[in-house]
C-alpha cells in the first residue's frame, strides 16, 4: 500500500489508465452516432468494473477527485447495464401472446428435437434468422405447423422468417431482400392489429451493423401501430443499433438481458438476441435450449398495452 501511495510512476500509470476507461466509457455510448461506439459498448460491463478497481487504487495513491470522477463514471457506466438484467414484471394473463425468439444456425443438429420443442411451446409467434435449405428440410413438420409463414433473403442461407398462427392482415407483409428484416401484421388476442418485425443484424464495427441498423429503423419508423421485433441484433440491449430501431418503434426492450451466444460467460456476457416490445409490455421470458445452434432461443409470454 505504501509503494502505491509513493511511488510517483505507478500513480501517473494509475491515472493514465483511469483516464483511458473514462474515455472508452463515454465513447461507448456514442453508438447511435459513430459505427466504433457500439464495438466498445459490448465491453461496458468490463470497463464499468475496471472503474470501480481504479477508483479504489486512486484513493490509496492520494488521488482523491480523481476516484470521485472514476467512481462517477462506473456508476452511469454499470448502472446502465444493470438496469437492463431487472426482472420483468410477471403481469401475464389470458391476453398474452406466446414468441419464440430463435437464429436456428443455418446447418446444425438436431433439428428434429428443436421443431418440437418450438411447437410444444404452444407459441402463436415464432421469429426466426438463419432460415436454410437445411433448416426447411429437416424441421418440415414446424413449417408445416405454422398456417402463415413469412421469408426473406437476407444473405445465402441464411434468411429471416416470422411463423405465425394469429390472423394475418391482408396485405400486410414487407420483405427487404438482403437487409435482414421481415414483417407482418397480426390481430392479437385483444383484436389490436400489431407489427411482428424479425430481424438478423451484421456484427457492429468493422462490419456493417450500424448502417444496416439505420435503414431498418428508416423503414420501421414508417409503419402505424404497436410493433413487437424480435432477432438475432449481434449487440447487446445497450447498444446504439438497438436502441435506434427501438426508438424508430416506439418500442422498449422487453424482458431482463438473457446470455444467448455460445461464447458468453458471466464474466463477458453476450445477450444479442433481444425482444423489443411496445412500451408499457408485461409479461415474462425465459432461454431455450441450443440444440444444435450457437443460440439459446427465448420463449417470452407478452402482454401488449
Amino acid at each position: 500500500m505504501r509503494f502505491m501511495s509513493e511511488n510517483k510512476v505507478f500513480r501517473i500509470l494509475t491515472l493514465a489508465g483511469a483516464v483511458i476507461l473514462i474515455g472508452l466509457a463515454v465513447f461507448g455510448f456514442t453508438g447511435r452516432y459513430f459505427a466504433a461506439g457500439d464495438s466498445v459498448a459490448l465491453m461496458r460491463p468490463q470497463i464499468g468494473v475496471l472503474l470501480i478497481v481504479f477508483t479504489v487504487i486512486l484513493l490509496f495513491v492520494h488521488a482523491r477527485g480523481f476516484a470521485l470522477v472514476s467512481l462517477v463514471f462506473a456508476t452511469i457506466t454499470v448502472g446502465s447495464v444493470a438496469a437492463g438484467y431487472l426482472p420483468t414484471q410477471d403481469d401475464c394473463g389470458t391476453a398474452c401472446v406466446t414468441l419464440y425468439q430463435k437464429n436456428l444456425m443455418s446447418k446444425a443438429w438436431p433439428r428434429y428435437s428443436l421443431a418440437d420443442d418450438i411447437i410444444e411451446s404452444n407459441a402463436e409467434i415464432v421469429t426466426l434468422q438463419e432460415v436454410s435449405s437445411h433448416n426447411q428440410q429437416y424441421m418440415r413438420n414446424l413449417f408445416d405447423h405454422y398456417p402463415t409463414s413469412a421469408i426473406c433473403e437476407f444473405r445465402h442461407e441464411q434468411n429471416v422468417a416470422i411463423l405465425t398462427t394469429l390472423p394475418v392482415v391482408e396485405g400486410a407483409e414487407f420483405c427487404q431482400h438482403g437487409l435482414g428484416m421481415v414483417g407482418l401484421q397480426v390481430v392479437g388476442p385483444d383484436n389490436q392489429p400489431v407489427w411482428v418485425v424479425s430481424v438478423h443484424l451484421n456484427w457492429p464495427y468493422p462490419y456493417g451493423q450500424f448502417e444496416q441498423s439505420k435503414k431498418i429503423a428508416e423503414h420501421i419508423e414508417q409503419l402505424e401501430g404497436p410493433v413487437l421485433i424480435a432477432g438475432d441484433f449481434n449487440m447487446v440491449h445497450w447498444g446504439g443499433s438497438v436502441r435506434r430501431i427501438a426508438s424508430a418503434a416506439g418500442s422498449q426492450v422487453f424482458g431482463p438481458a438473457l446470455n444467448t451466444h455460445n461464447l458468453g460467460s458471466w464474466m463477458v456476457p453476450m445477450p444479442i438476441d433481444n425482444l423489443l416490445a411496445p412500451k408499457g409490455s408485461t409479461g415474462t421470458a425465459e432461454l431455450r435450449p441450443f440444440m444444435g445452434s450457437d443460440h439459446l432461443g427465448i420463449k417470452a409470454r407478452i402482454n401488449l398495452p
